[in-house]
């Protein structure tokens, strides 16, 4: 059975969120750190755009400012989201891991999923893999990532409940992604600068097409029920044994030279 470092940070503002998941796949690319899974949440909340997203689609800097939102851009692509009342998962595997079926990504983002659907299971929410099903394209039109599952992300009484992202590099990947708790749509729509003509109407459809762990219990979830049933989706699909870990000097080194380099300079995080 594989061994896989379990980490579980709590809190951390967005910058040194973005900068400990590069710094760990680097670590994995390098060979100094095995794979790990991760648990982590947001404060101050996060407004996390893609690697390639505009600056001028998806984001209110105006807003972001009035709500105390931090705007950090990810290493992987899609749109944009609000990290706020959530946990957030994040994987770091080699591609060549025996689960990984024919190791394309539908094959990893397929083999993820069946643990992220393991350990909603788990906690009580009965939820699917989206599947081949036709995305349909966000009404908005601001990059507003919970719009519409992408195939192999996670559903939940036909609406999205985990949305995911991932890049790969030296055959290594890196796939992190969102698990809501529960959210504040004004906030939300605010801070992506959503126009307010025919606002209502999005957030209707909004509302429709994505859902929380909380709506699907009816009631809010334990966090640590929350990590230890996603941990064990996870063991249970990959076959693998988590064992707690704590950062070690160099990560922490790396994490915090990303922040001063990268996830905290506008540099990076304001381009495009």
């Amino acid at each position: 059975m594989d061994r896989f470092r379990l980490l579980i940070d709590g809190y951390g503002p967005p910058a040194l969120n973005m900068a400990r998941d590069e710094a760990l796949l680097r670590m994995v690319i390098s060979k100094v750190s095995i794979p790990c899974l991760r648990f982590y949440q947001w404060r101050p909340a996060g407004l996390s755009l893609g690697r390639f997203q505009s600056i001028d689609k998806g984001v209110d800097l105006e807003a972001c400012r009035r709500y105390g939102v931090g705007v950090v851009r990810r290493l992987t692509g899609g749109e944009a989201v609000l990290h706020d009342d959530e946990i957030t998962y994040s994987l770091i595997i080699p591609v060549t891991h025996p689960r990984f079926e024919g190791r394309g990504v539908v094959d990893t983002y397929r083999t993820i999923s069946r643990a992220l659907v393991r350990g909603l299971e788990l906690t009580g929410v009965d939820s699917t893999m989206a599947g081949g099903a036709p995305t349909r394209p966000d009404p908005a039109g601001q990059g507003v990532c919970f719009y519409t599952p992408t195939v192999y992300e996670i559903v939940a009484g036909g609406r999205k409940i985990i949305g995911s992202a991932q890049t790969r590099e030296k055959l290594v990947i890196l796939q992190h992604g969102s698990i809501p708790i529960d959210w504040d749509i004004d906030k939300q729509f605010d801070v992506m600068g959503v126009p307010l003509e025919n606002r209502e109407v999005f957030k209707n459809l909004f509302r429709n097409r994505a859902t929380t762990v909380s709506e699907q219990l009816g009631r809010r979830p334990d966090l640590e029920d929350l990590f230890s049933n996603f941990s064990k989706g996870f063991e249970e699909v990959f076959e693998m044994e988590l064992e707690h870990s704590e950062y070690s000097k160099q990560e922490r080194k790396m994490a915090d030279l990303f922040v001063e380099r990268k996830y905290g300079c506008d540099g990076w995080n304001m381009k495009l």
